[in-house]
């Protein structure tokens, strides 16, 4: 029954993958963020009335690292972003606020970029583990973006 459970998860977490890249190339990112943030908001703010349960860090790597298999075996796309973006959206949605980091560093006179997402107390998780020595260009944060919609209304 556990493996059930496990792979149950892994679909579940690749619809969600599927969500958020088509938000991805349908919107400028700045865009596609702000709207999923919105979307989820409700659920961030409900999680602990839902007695939403802590979400297993490791548990999130290794589907992000089964999305990357998809990938290399062409039966998936999926980019550092997107995988990022989809394990800060199942955190969110679990009431925990996370950051998408995005970095880079120089490798032989060329720019390398990578995203990944931070817990709030410095827990990365990063399932290619290409974060290292990246200097953080940029950060993303839901709840901030949630909020400044909202005032926005006002």
């Amino acid at each position: 029954m556990k493996k059930e459970r496990h792979s149950t998860d892994r679909e579940y977490f690749t619809t969600i993958h599927a969500f958020v890249r088509m938000m991805l190339l349908n919107n400028e990112f700045e865009e596609a963020y702000e709207n999923i943030a919105i979307h989820l908001f409700p659920l961030y703010a409900s999680a602990g009335q839902r007695r939403a349960g802590n979400i297993d860090t490791y548990e999130l790597e290794q589907y992000g690292k089964h999305l990357y298999a998809l990938d290399e075996d062409d039966h998936l796309i999926t980019s550092c972003v997107s995988i990022a973006l989809t394990i800060q959206s199942v955190l969110f949605s679990s009431g925990c606020n996370a950051d998408l980091l995005i970095g880079v560093k120089k490798i032989d006179d060329k720019l390398f970029s990578h995203a990944w997402v931070q817990l709030e107390n410095g827990v990365s998780i990063d399932p290619n583990n290409k974060n290292k020595d990246l200097k953080v260009l940029q950060t993303y944060n839901m709840t901030d973006y949630a909020e400044r919609w909202v005032l926005s209304l006002v």
